[in-house]
């Protein structure tokens, strides 16, 4: 790489810290103003995002990024017009300075893949943007009004192409340094600070920036001087033992001093030669010991002392580490009231996203993981929580809903709850849907509880949805919130009121740096559970376990719980079992429990754990491993394997490898109907490429022919428009005939509109995709579902 070339690369990566920010406040202004328009401090809002987009478009010349430049250009001519009142900030007008912020987006994702071309669609927006203009000069218009904006002649707002593009490109990864953290809002109305003037005199700047993957690998040297650390305590211990052994001797000899000093007293020099060499190593040993129990005593006290000094730094180093890597929950939650406005006017919905305890700190590995629990439970809350208008008129509420987010600190651990106050949980859909999808059978949905239905929401591939779309309907949403809660050794609990609300409360630790290890023997073997997994350890009588459905099981907090013996969970030969009592670890992950019954409770101690290698990486109930300080060497348990393994009829985990998965898939035919030759032959490569067989048909009257005469296939995948018989009435006979009706149908189209949509719930459509925003992987995800 040239020095140009080197030079380049560093003001692109300026520029993209610097856009980013920008961009950022100026969302958050405009998402302030659109909530609150009648704000007092309105004006200055005003005046602070134009100097944003002023100096976006400075930036942008400055680095040669016309295209950005160009779109900051016309970001300020917009907002200037609202700043005369010239222009009303109408919806309308957001969506296009939304989309305007998307573009610079996407603009800069193409530079840094090392493309400068502007996309189609941020052109076609650069020329809606030059008749908003060429409208704000013309100034009044001739009925007195204020300037129009031209209107979009497709999708709404929230589906114009710049978004989708944005959506579709690769996702940037987040600014992972800033100078300073912003100031911390409690709610996302709050307006952004206006500036501060200079302070007076010199300044030094007192921040520097780390990449991330340098904090990684100082905490990796860190987990080395942990285990030094446990050496340490370990070598100690060691060095007590030497001390008692020392004065258990030093005891013995002194219960046999009184014979010794008779024998001296008596004299021994008749004794013979024998005698007086015993006597006299007897008097030197009398010595020796006594030095050796003074100095083992001294040496135990300055090895406690340097050990504990050393476990103070090594504590205090890890505090600080810790502190280096935590930042605010705000890090992440910037965009979520921009998304959940963008997710609202697509239902038309009104929505009041507030954010409490967003200064609440959190390790960053915790933070990049919860953040897409959290966007899936929000997005969530608007489609399923959250009525329609008029349905939230009838129910006696107001239009507008609401959602909280928020956090706060409880020990070493985070809550953090998504709560609306929509309609709530509907169990009976959720049956359904579980019967539906196989989950459950028809008896067995009647007998659980509502808490045990309302934790059905969080099955893979469960959903209450009516039609699978870009939203919602796929049954993963709340599947990933589970998963990523899992990997983080927390636990998730819903709790809901019927046409009032439900919500939604993750616990979490504060950190990942370093863990504390609850080491239990299980068939004569010592292995360590993680503390953040264990909620209670108990001693009970082997009558209190009883067998519910087949399982055995104990009561806890109120609530039935599945017990079994860890032993048995890794198919290890069972320890002595105590038949008078049992040892039972309460574990929790996500939202659910276990009692484990080990052998023998072996104490606590802090871990760091290591990877196991490929080879064992898919090995059920296993974490990793790590050192105690004797220098064994012992598994750690992964807790949600455990509770998977619990629940299926043999310890040992079944793996389904990618070849059966396969050879699954290949039995099953899907029927793709398009008049395009092109769609016909791309999906079909698609679907042969994975293993499934492919008929085709030119349109509807077709593939009903294919189905009265060449069998039903497993699922039909279908376009809207064609000629003769289009998708929705393909769809409506497939339904309402009772030979066809259980064929899974997906609609392939590019008609993107909330009347097609609902058209296409109306006809019985089970999933609708839309293709300026397809791809591969969900066709695919959305078929393996239905199928």
């Amino acid at each position: 790489m040239g020095l140009s070339e080197k030079i380049r690369q560093q003001l692109i990566e300026s520029f993209k810290i610097e856009q980013g920010e920008h961009i950022e406040k100026i969302t958050q202004g405009l998402l302030t103003l659109e909530k609150d328009p009648a704000s007092e401090k309105r004006q200055a809002l005003l005046e602070e995002i134009f100097r944003e987009a002023h100096s976006l478009k400075g930036a942008a010349r400055a680095v040669g990024m016309t295209t950005i430049e160009s779109l900051g250009h016309a970001l300020e001519d917009l907002l200037l017009g609202v700043k005369e009142g010239q222009l009303d900030l109408s919806p309308e007008l957001l969506d296009l300075l939304y989309q305007t912020l998307d573009a610079v987006e996407l603009v800069m994702q193409r530079i840094e893949a090392g493309d400068s071309t502007p996309p189609a669609a941020v052109l076609a927006l650069l020329a809606r943007l030059e008749e908003a203009k060429t409208n704000l000069e013309q100034g009044i218009t001739p009925d007195g009004a204020k300037t129009k904006l031209p209107k979009s002649k497709a999708e709404p707002p929230q589906n114009d192409k710049v978004r989708k593009e944005v959506s579709q490109a690769p996702k940037r990864s987040p600014q992972k340094e800033k100078p300073e953290p912003q100031e911390r809002e409690e709610t996302i109305e709050t307006p952004a600070p206006a500036a501060q003037p200079p302070p007076v005199g010199p300044q030094v700047d007192e921040t520097i920036r780390v990449s991330v993957s340098k904090l990684d690998a100082l905490m990796a040297q860190f987990s080395e001087l942990l285990g030094a650390k446990i050496r340490a305590e370990q070598r100690l211990a060691e060095v007590r033992d030497l001390q008692m052994l020392a004065a258990e001797w030093h005891k013995d000899w002194m219960a046999l001093r009184s014979h010794y000093n008779r024998l001296i007293r008596n004299g021994h020099q008749d004794k013979g030669k024998d005698v007086a060499a015993l006597t006299h190593f007897a008097t030197y040993n009398q010595e020796q010991l006594r030095a050796l129990n003074t100095r083992s005593n001294s040496l135990y006290r300055q090895l406690s002392n340097d050990t504990m000094r050393l476990s103070l730094i090594i504590n205090e180093l890890q505090e600080e580490i810790k502190r280096v890597r935590m930042l605010p929950l705000s890090t992440i939650t910037t965009t979520f009231g921009r998304m959940v406005r963008d997710v609202a006017r697509e239902q038309n919905k009104q929505v009041h996203l507030t954010i409490e305890g967003g200064e609440t700190e959190l390790d960053k590995r915790v933070l990049e993981q919860i953040k897409d629990p959290l966007i899936h439970l929000l997005r969530n809350a608007v489609d399923h929580g959250l009525e329609p208008p008029v349905e939230r008129e009838k129910s006696g509420k107001p239009d507008r809903g609401n959602i909280f987010l928020s956090a706060s600190q409880q020990g070493n651990r985070i809550i953090i709850t998504v709560k609306d106050d929509g309609r709530g949980l509907d169990l009976e859909a959720i049956r359904a849907s579980a019967i539906r999808k196989g989950l459950l059978r028809m008896g067995e949905a009647d007998k659980l509880s509502d808490t045990e239905v309302a934790h059905l929401i969080f099955s893979s591939g469960l959903s209450t949805s009516r039609i699978i779309t870009d939203i919602s309907g796929r049954g993963v949403g709340m599947d990933v919130v589970r998963r990523n809660v899992e990997e983080l050794h927390g636990t998730l609990e819903v709790e809901f009121e019927p046409k009032q609300g439900t919500t939604f409360t993750m616990t979490l630790p504060l950190t990942l740096a370093s863990s504390r290890g609850l080491l239990v023997r299980a068939g004569e073997q010592t292995f360590a559970l993680p503390l953040t997994s264990v909620e209670r350890m108990l001693q009970i009588k082997p009558e209190a376990v009883a067998s519910v459905e087949g399982k055995e099981a104990i009561t806890y907090l109120g609530q039935p719980i599945a017990v079994a013996w860890l032993a048995d969970l890794l198919e290890l030969p069972p320890d002595s079992r105590d038949a008078r009592q049992l040892t039972v670890v309460i574990v929790a992950v996500a939202e659910k429990r276990l009692g484990l019954i080990v052998d023998d409770l072996v104490g606590e101690q802090e871990v760091v754990i290591k990877n196991l290698g490929r080879q064992l990486a898919k090995v059920g109930g296993l974490a990793g491993a790590t050192l105690l300080g004797s220098g064994e060497v012992i598994l750690v348990l992964h807790v949600a394997d455990l509770i998977k393994l619990a629940a299926r009829a043999r310890a040992r985990p079944v793996v389904t490898t990618d070849a059966e998965q396969k050879e699954t898939d290949q039995r099953k035919t899907i029927l793709v109907v398009d008049d395009s030759i092109t769609t016909r032959t791309l999906e079909k490569n698609i679907l042969e490429a994975v293993g499934y067989e492919v008929k085709l048909a030119t349109d509807g009257k077709e593939a009903l022919g294919v189905l009265a005469t060449d069998g039903l296939p497993h699922l039909i995948v279908s376009d809207i428009n064609m000629p003769r018989l289009d998708g929705f009435e393909l769809t409506s006979r497939i339904k309402n005939d009772t030979r066809y009706a259980d064929i899974p149908v997906i609609l392939v189209t590019s008609l993107d509109s909330p009347a097609d949509k609902a058209r296409g719930i109306e006809v019985g459509a089970d999933a609708y995709i839309v293709k300026s925003s397809f791809d591969q992987g969900n066709l695919l995800d959305t078929i393996e579902q239905l199928v």
